[in-house]
């Protein structure tokens, strides 16, 4: 047996453990971390004495308590909207740098600690390693604050504008050059409201596209925006229509809520679940799209299946190619196995944290379809970014995305 096969089983093992009680396992982190943070800041930063192993231990569990107390409360606040819904995000906001930064000086004492007992056997003394350590660490963990801080502000405000050629086996000649604008993860009432909504309408019409694809989660959560978010999306424009399907945050926000609004207050989009339609051009091109399984999908899981896909595929004709859509990424193998041409998914957000160029990011421990194109059996896959956010309103070196895709 290789190392990967016993590495890789072991690490799917834990990363399920730690997502399937996400909200447990969150407040554990955070309260080490803010201790973390809080020696760092006091003994490194600082040059003050920290608190002994025993307090140091007293205040870890005391942290953690108070976190796995807080959270669920912060999520109900945050719901509700208001000064609380305000603290909430805050609170929200401030405990994900809390873990970032945490993680950053955990690494770096990892790194540093074999270094330092070399150089101790060497004759270093104690005073000049931890002098070597704070002027090593000080500007590593300022440039990761400074580049959250960014991510909170300017990086979280930036939009791109992808334009990519797709290849479309069976495409017919006089649909050379279709242009489908997609848009994903919007999450009406989390920040999407009003202007940013409006900036996107008009940023998608613009293009002046064909074919609009919505690849689900329009809504956060809150059942209260749908109305004032449905009017907005009812401005969108394309010369044969604009599709859409439900994400797992529309199956939370409430599934007969989204569909009632949408169907009242934007006509205009078409919602697919579980159904097949034929544009309206000459030559035969169809699009499709399912629901998001939602809660029946864990976060893990590498590969999701649907009843409702193997459906679409028996009825499906074979005069033309099909544009699936689809919200979760994890549905294209069973798509690829099904001869689905060309797959658009969202979901991810492409991490909203990642490494510049994008390729390493957050979402890439759920899923290995986190971002971008992906093929297989004859089949392409899109992963949209999003427009919109979600849990904090923070992106680093991951866009906003409005992708328009030209089939050839």
């Amino acid at each position: 047996m290789t190392l990967a096969q016993i590495i890789t089983p072991l690490w799917r093992r834990i990363r399920a453990r730690l997502f399937n009680r996400f909200f447990v396992t969150l407040g554990l982190l955070l309260g080490v971390m803010q201790v973390v943070v809080g020696h760092w800041i006091t003994v490194v930063l600082a040059g003050r004495p920290g608190p002994g192993l025993a307090v140091g231990l007293v205040l870890a569990a005391a942290l953690v308590a108070a976190n796995a107390f807080a959270i669920p409360v912060l999520r109900n606040a945050r719901r509700e909207g208001g000064w609380g819904g305000a603290v909430a995000q805050a609170y929200i906001a401030l405990g994900l740098g809390t873990l970032l930064v945490g993680s950053l000086i955990v690494l770096t004492w990892v790194g540093f600690l074999p270094l330092a007992g070399l150089l101790n056997a060497l004759g270093v003394g104690g005073e000049t390693l931890f002098q070597a350590f704070r002027v090593a660490t000080i500007p590593v963990v300022g440039a990761l604050a400074l580049l959250l801080v960014w991510g909170f502000t300017g990086g979280q405000r930036q939009v791109q504008h992808t334009h990519l050629r797709v290849p479309l086996e069976g495409l017919h000649e006089d649909l050379r050059g279709l242009r489908i604008v997609q848009l994903s993860d919007l999450h009406i009432g989390n920040g999407m409201e009003g202007p940013w909504l409006a900036r996107m309408v008009d940023a998608a019409n613009a293009l002046e596209p064909d074919l609009i694809a919505l690849t689900g989660d329009i809504f956060d959560f809150d059942p209260r925006y749908v109305e004032e978010g449905s009017k907005g999306l009812a401005g969108l424009r394309a010369r044969h229509g604009v599709f859409a399907v439900l994400g797992n945050h529309d199956t939370y926000t409430g599934v007969d809520v989204v569909v009632e609004g949408l169907g009242r207050f934007a006509p205009n989009i078409r919602l697919l679940r579980g159904e097949l339609a034929r544009l309206p051009v000459d030559a035969p091109l169809y699009v499709a799209g399912v629901d998001d399984p939602g809660r029946l999908a864990a976060w893990t899981d590498q590969e999701v299946a649907v009843p409702e896909l193997q459906d679409l595929a028996e009825q499906r004709p074979h005069d033309g190619p099909v544009i699936l859509l689809v919200h979760r990424p994890q549905l294209f193998p069973q798509a690829s196995r099904l001869g689905f041409e060309l797959v658009l998914a969202g979901h991810t957000h492409g991490g909203q944290l990642a490494l510049p160029g994008g390729s390493l990011n957050l979402a890439r421990f759920l899923t290995r379809f986190n971002s971008g194109l992906y093929h297989a059996n004859r089949s392409t896959l899109y992963v949209n970014r999003g427009f919109g956010v979600a849990g904090p309103a923070i992106r680093v070196y991951c866009p906003r995305e409005i992708a328009t895709i030209e089939l050839v």
